[in-house]
């Protein structure tokens, strides 16, 4: 039984978006005990939390573990194959956790290899973030980066696709459980982005069967069209979602579905002329000028929205990529407290992990990171004022 102790911290209180000044934190057997003034405790670890602030782990929910960001990630699975792709899986989850991303939904991985980086996390035989697996996504035949893909046309095929998912979760005991499907083209993708590759009714067949086997469903959704379509069948979370009219963003919010805008990687790519083909870098400039928008009015209308980045993608950097994301989210309009409760409390909420993690309150796991600096008026404490990363009350 190990016990850890921060003395007269400052806890970045996500729920209530504020800050709990000189507080005690005490933790024991992974989770959080308690939180006061003058505990009394003999714990095996007290660190002195004076001047310092104590955030909730970071979640990142759109994550491809398996590519490096440079300009050929997406063309790395089949260029050297699955052992290596799980080798850069690996090392990418590592890192990210070292630097404060305790927990990742990765999105897409060439055959199912999320699922078992997910499963050597949770066994201990790498210490990296905690891994929400989709496996594979699922798409057509043109589907969009299909070496990331599960080949799925008819409702029999789809079906079977969807049963093949909750079997590799049951047999490598994932609980959280998600499948992501492709419904239209990428930015940086060769195919057309514009036409939605399911029908509505096939995409509403995807959602009855998934929800029917307690899974949660993601999509990845560029153009207006393909997006109408994922809203009226209610995919669980919109992944990109650049153009959204009015009446479904309304729509999205009663229905409860959640946006992962995944801002800076569509920026980024927007700004490589010269390294990307010029109408992948028009097709994200378009893509950016959307965005904009469209993340003004969801704020305003308060449809949820949950950070994710893309991260792995290309011209994106080495990974974790959520600092990035953070700081566009702000160039955008979102407050800092807001951007923080995103990359938290809601993420968790998505996920269906909010008893467990996303915030600092007692019986959740320790997930936290230790900053010099209030995250609150300066989001690049993560990166500029890290001092040390905990998962499950641990130091990493």
């Amino acid at each position: 039984m190990s016990t850890l102790l921060f003395k007269h911290v400052n806890v970045v209180d996500v729920r209530n978006q504020q800050i709990l000044s000189d507080v005690d934190v005490w933790i024991k057997n992974e989770r959080i005990e308690k939180i006061g003034r003058d505990i009394k405790s003999s714990a095996d670890q007290v660190v002195d939390g004076e001047g310092k602030y104590l955030s909730p782990g970071i979640i990142d929910m759109h994550v491809h573990s398996t590519w490096d960001g440079s300009a050929i990630s997406e063309d790395m699975d089949e260029m050297y194959g699955p052992y290596q792709a799980f080798l850069r899986s690996v090392h990418n989850v590592e890192n990210s956790l070292k630097k404060g991303v305790t927990t990742i939904r990765e999105v897409g991985s060439p055959k199912d290899l999320s699922i078992e980086t997910a499963f050597a996390v949770e066994k201990g035989w790498i210490k990296g973030s905690r891994v929400i697996p989709c496996g594979s996504a699922i798409q057509s035949i043109y589907g969009h980066v299909p070496s990331i893909g599960t080949i799925a046309n008819t409702k029999d095929e789809l079906l079977y696709a969807i049963r093949e998912k909750k079997t590799l979760f049951v047999k490598k005991g994932i609980r959280c459980q998600w499948i992501k499907i492709m419904d239209t083209g990428g930015a940086a993708g060769l195919e057309d982005v514009g036409p939605s590759m399911y029908d509505l009714d096939q995409l509403k067949f995807i959602v009855h069967e998934a929800h029917r086997l307690h899974m949660k469903v993601a999509v990845h959704a560029v153009s207006q069209e393909g997006i109408i379509e994922c809203i009226k069948a209610g995919i669980d979370t919109i992944e990109h979602g650049p153009d959204i009219p009015d009446e479904y963003l309304d729509m999205m919010k009663e229905k409860g579905l959640t946006l992962v805008p995944t801002l800076a990687i569509y920026k980024i790519l927007s700004e490589n002329k010269g390294v990307l083909s010029d109408f992948m870098v028009e097709r994200s400039a378009l893509v950016t000028r959307q965005q904009k928008s469209t993340f003004a009015r969801a704020m305003e209308k308060g449809v949820k929205i949950a950070l994710g980045t893309d991260a792995g993608s290309p011209c994106f950097g080495s990974q974790p990529s959520a600092f990035k994301e953070m700081l566009v989210m702000q160039d955008y309009g979102m407050p800092p407290e807001k951007i923080i409760s995103s990359a938290t409390l809601t993420s968790a909420e998505v996920l269906g992990m909010s008893e467990e993690i996303g915030t600092i309150e007692p019986g959740k796991i320790a997930d936290l990171v230790l900053l010099g600096e209030n995250p609150y008026t300066n989001l690049k404490a993560y990166t500029d004022c890290l001092i040390g990363v905990y998962k499950s009350g641990e130091m990493v």
